[in-house]
Parts: C-alpha cells; structure tokens; sequence
C-alpha cells in the first residue's frame, strides 16, 4: 500500500512539470497569434494608407499634367500676344530707321552737291581775277608811254602802278620771291593809295611765308588786317593766312584764336570754313573755350 502512495506521488511529481511546460507553451502560442493578428492588421492599414497615398500622387500627378499643360497654353498665347505687340510697336520703328537712312543719304548727296558748287564757285572767282588782271594789263598797255624823261641827274621816276603791280604779280608767280618782294614793296612806297595796295602788302606775306619766315609773315598780314579792317575780298585771306602762319610756327593757341577771329568777323566766307577745318585739325573746338573763373577768396 505504502509503495502504491510513494509511486503515485513520484508519479505526480513527474507529470507536473511537463503540465507547466505546456501551459507555457499555450500562452507563448497565443502570445504569437495575437502578435501575427496584429501585424496582419497593421499590414491590412498600412495596404489602405498605401493605396489611398498612391490615389493622392496620382491626383497631384494629373493636377501637375494638367497645370502643365495649361502653362504651356498660357506660355504659347503670351509668346504669340508679345511677337505680335513687338511687331506692331516695331513697324513704326523700323519705317522710321528706313526714312533716316534716306535722311542720310539726301543729307550725304546734299554735301556733295554744296562742295561742287564750291569747287565750281571757287574757279568762277579764279577765273574772273584772271580776267580782272587780264583787263589791268590791257589798261597798262593802252597807257600812253610817258615821255622819256629828261636828264637832270635826278633819279628815275618810278613805273606806273599798273604796270609795276602786275610785274610784281608776275614775278612771284615765276618763283622770283625776292625780285617780287622789291617789287611789291616799290609798289607800297609809290603807290600806298593805289586799289592794290592791299594785295600788294598781302603778297608780301605770301612771299615770307613761302620762304618760310613765318615770323615776318605774321606781320606782314597783321598790317592788311589793321590798315583794311572793312574789306571783305582780300582780309579775310589775311586772317587765314595769318593763322597758318602761327600753326606752321608752333603757335597753336595763336593760331586758333586767329582762326576764330575770322569766323566770327566774316562767318559766311569761304575761308571760315577752312578755318573750321584747321581748328579741328589741331584738335580743339571751333567754339572759344569758357574762361576760368578767379577762384573766390
């Protein structure tokens, strides 16, 4: 009896520990279906999220597309809209660029037609002091000859103006500058009063500023300007020639105000206008600078 008790309870002590096991075993089960439970149901609202997440991109794709496509709508009705504004704002433009280019073209065809006619001008007046010296020597050759003059050991009278101007004339144009010289200056000495004067003391400063003395040549047209101051043929030469001089001798600032005095004494003569040229030339303007104020004390 007492060995039946002893085995059962052995028998208990040994089934016990495997009945724990297995409850153990249950629970870990469980544990783990409900854990798969819940990752299914997870999986399941992670799908949904999913699902309606790639909705939404679809949508915002199609929205992008559509906007897209309006955009490039847009963009091609302001590209067409600006050309077409450009070529009207643009017409007037370019018929105004077409009528400067013909503006210039008459403007260019203009001055070509002025400086012929002051080429053709310009041999009219030689031509006609061609004619004016042609007349003078016809007047000194129909002069009656003096009569020879008689011999009182005085000294010779001098040749008639005409004819000792246009000797002189002669000579200078030959190359004789110092036979011309003595001419013109017999000229001025016996005849100061004659009509040629003026040309006579102008060709002398011809002749020093051909020999290149310039110096003396500057006085000598300082003189036609001071003694004719109203004559519009033969000074305004003087001016100019008198300005070429001092630039010929390293006076350019004397030159230039020479220059401008002639443009502004005689501004419609020929020789204004090379004297434009000359300021130009030298670099300066053909407007007389400001003059510098004295600084204030």
């Amino acid at each position: 009896m007492r060995t039946f008790s002893l085995l059962t309870l052995v028998t208990c002590f040994a089934v016990a520990p495997s009945f724990g096991a297995n409850r153990e075993m249950q629970e870990l089960q469980r544990d783990v279906a409900q854990l798969q439970d819940q990752v299914r149901q997870l999986q399941s609202g992670f799908d949904v999220k999913l699902a309606a997440l790639q909705t939404l991109v679809q949508q915002a794709v199609d929205a992008a597309n559509k906007a897209n496509t309006g955009v490039t709508v847009v963009n091609a009705g302001i590209v067409q809209t600006l050309d077409r504004e450009l070529r009207d704002r643009l017409a007037p433009v370019t018929a105004m660029g077409t009528k400067l280019d013909n503006t210039a073209s008459d403007t260019n065809e203009l001055k070509i037609t002025v400086s012929d006619l002051n080429s053709q001008m310009n041999k009219v007046l030689r031509a006609l002091n061609d004619i004016n010296n042609a007349v003078k020597l016809i007047q000194v050759s129909s002069t009656p000859a003096a009569p020879p003059p008689t011999d009182t050991g005085g000294p010779a009278p001098p040749p008639p103006a005409g004819s000792l101007f246009n000797t002189a004339v002669k000579d200078q144009n030959a190359g004789k500058l110092d036979l011309a010289m003595s001419e013109f200056t017999d000229f001025l000495k016996f005849y100061p009063n004659d009509p040629n004067a003026i040309s006579a003391q102008f060709n002398i400063g011809e002749i020093h500023y051909q020999q290149a003395k310039l110096d003396q040549a500057v006085k000598d047209f300082d003189d036609v300007i001071e003694q004719y101051p109203e004559d519009k043929t033969v000074t305004p030469d003087a001016y100019y020639m008198k300005g070429m001089a001092l630039k010929q001798g390293s006076h350019k600032a004397d030159a230039a105000t020479t220059f401008r005095g002639l443009i502004l004494k005689y501004p419609r003569s020929e020789r204004a206008e090379q004297a434009k040229e000359q300021i130009r030339a030298m670099g300066l303007t053909v407007a007389a600078p400001a003059p510098k104020r004295a600084p204030k004390k």
